[in-house]
């Protein structure tokens, strides 16, 4: 009984981590992003790929980002001039 107790708010304080992680800044990202200037830029900084990063975080909000966009915008950044975001 003690255990299933203890393993409930060992769950419990991981959902309420999970959610806190989702500030309004991950939520304006998802929902406002252009995915294909996201992707250009990342390209120009020379991130590697993010849109597995960038999917998690948005799942969490229940948003998918455009990865046929943000691919696009990946691919074509280094022949494009540089953005200035």
């Amino acid at each position: 009984m003690v255990i299933k107790k203890s393993g409930l708010a060992i769950c419990a304080a991981a959902s309420v981590l999970a959610l806190s992680a989702c500030g309004n800044g991950d939520q304006r990202l998802c929902t406002e992003a252009n995915w294909y200037q996201t992707g250009v830029h990342h390209a120009q900084q020379g991130f590697d790929n993010r849109l597995a990063r960038l999917e998690s975080i948005c799942a969490a909000i229940g948003v998918k980002p455009n990865a046929a966009e943000y691919t696009r915008g990946y691919l074509a950044g280094p022949t494009l001039p540089r953005l200035n975001l």
